[in-house]
């Protein structure tokens, strides 16, 4: 068992009642950024004005001479300015009230309506709590009270946009409009940072509700990939949340129950193999005493072959049980070595490559699979090149020969203990059937991949290595 290692942090809580904690949060820190930024930069203020005020404030100024003065406070919230032409036409989309004042100004003034236009734009909504500029709200009379709902449920007499054009005598235009009393960037800056901040806050909640969930799923899947790979458990503990911790102590009884039945069963067959000596030599003894050459000679044979099989049962039982540890190994070294023992038996064995790299890797295992891999080559290609090169964080070992390959409906079959594609069951040829079945167990327990390339005549057995172990 893992020992508990105490943790500062929440309590281990339920998976729903940290979504549900996330999302409140995630509101609250919304709620809060807004206020805070209305304190900040306060959305724009209303000018409220009596349509009568309005429409008399209009009506003089364009009866008024051009350098005539105006009353007092009209200039504070109405802005005059002169047009040639006129500048915009009748309407907006408060339509119905843009005609009504029109009809008031023209009749305060006594001129026909073509020589009034009004620009109306209401609200939708509470769209005037976004807006940038300053708002008119028109009310029928003062004093009045009125509350921010009923204000905002009257949404014809709230005017996003407000213009008023007057011809006066002499065929210019006289343009009123409210006067704004803040600057618009900053209210659209509000806008831009309430977007923004909401915007991270909700990424930031999460990213931390993903990671809660991410994290423990992965430290499962890594696990499980190791145990695929190096066949020992590796047991996870300190799951904060309590349904991935309720996964994981399933999943360490599991890794423990193949771990031991694993070890039962090679245990069970080094312990046959190793006992299958003792009537081997007894027949290589009794072989001796046969009389006709050939059954001799036939039956030293079937023995060879069976000590043989017991061996490479043997050697691969050791390899499952082996805790060899890590090394920095000379790769290319030990290529070249195995190249030149071979080329010494008198096999045609070439390296090319780097003289010298260094990787992280068991060099007893490494060693055996490797020279599985070229006693194949040599066996059914009768020429082996190895090629040594390094990508990266990675190695690959290319091993190429001229023989028959291996077509891709077989590849499983001819990684399986035990399995010969070669149908000869002599010695020479057909081998035990352990020897891919071994190297493929080494080069995948250092988190390496190996597969065939080629066919006939150019087949190729290419290994990629991690350079600094799995």
């Amino acid at each position: 068992m893992i020992p508990h290692r105490p943790r500062l942090g929440l309590p281990r809580l339920k998976l729903s009642v940290r979504l549900g904690i996330a999302i409140v949060l995630a509101v609250l820190a919304s709620f809060l950024l807004d206020q805070a930024l209305r304190v900040m930069i306060p959305p724009p203020p209303f000018l409220m004005v009596e349509r009568d005020w309005l429409v008399k404030a209009v009506a003089e100024e364009a009866r008024a001479p051009a350098d005539a003065q105006r009353p007092a406070g009209v200039s504070d919230y109405l802005v005059f300015t002169t047009r040639v032409a006129p500048p915009f036409e009748q309407g907006g989309r408060g339509a119905e009230f843009a005609s009504g004042l029109r009809s008031a100004v023209a009749t305060a003034l006594g001129q026909p309506e073509q020589d009034v236009r009004v620009w109306a734009d209401t609200f939708s909504d509470n769209a005037w709590e976004r807006s940038s500029d300053t708002a008119v709200a028109i009310i029928p009379r003062v004093p009045m009270l009125l509350t921010a709902q009923e204000l905002a449920s009257n949404r014809s007499s709230v005017l996003g946009r407000l213009e008023i054009a007057v011809r006066r005598a002499d065929g210019q235009w006289l343009v009123v409009t409210a006067r704004q009393t803040t600057d618009a960037r900053w209210h659209q800056m509000r806008m831009v940072l309430t977007f923004a901040g909401n915007f991270l806050i909700l990424m930031i909640f999460s990213i931390w509700m993903a990671r809660s969930i991410v994290v423990p799923l992965t430290r499962l899947a890594n696990a499980a990939e190791r145990l695929g790979r190096e066949r020992e458990p590796t047991l996870i503990g300190d799951m904060r949340l309590p349904e991935f911790a309720a996964i994981a102590g399933t999943f360490n009884t599991m890794q423990l129950r193949l771990k031991r039945f694993v070890d039962e069963r090679i245990q069970m067959l080094a312990a046959i193999s190793h006992d299958l000596r003792t009537p081997l030599t007894r027949l290589r003894l009794l072989a001796e005493y046969v009389e006709d050459e050939d059954q001799r000679t036939q039956l030293r044979s079937n023995v060879a072959e069976m000590e043989s099989m017991v061996s490479d049962a043997l050697a691969f039982m050791r390899e499952e049980a082996s805790q060899e540890s890590l090394e920095t190994v000379d790769l290319a070294a030990l290529l070249i070595s195995l190249a030149d023992t071979h080329h010494d038996l008198g096999e045609e064995v070439l390296y090319e490559g780097p003289d010298h790299l260094d990787i992280r890797c068991r060099p007893v295992a490494i060693r055996r699979a490797f020279a599985n891999l070229i006693a194949n080559g040599c066996k059914y290609g009768e020429a082996v090149h190895i090629v040594l090169e390094a990508e990266q964080d990675w190695v690959s070992v290319a091993f190429r020969d001229r023989g028959p390959g291996i077509a891709p409906e077989d590849v499983e079959r001819a990684f399986a203990p035990f399995v010969r594609l070669e149908s000869s069951r002599g010695r020479e040829t057909g081998g035990t059937g352990l020897g891919l079945t071994i190297s493929r167990d080494v080069i995948r327990s250092h988190g390496g991949e190996i597969a065939f390339e080629g066919g006939a005549g150019r087949f190729t057995v290419r290994v990629r290595l991690p350079r600094y172990g799995a």
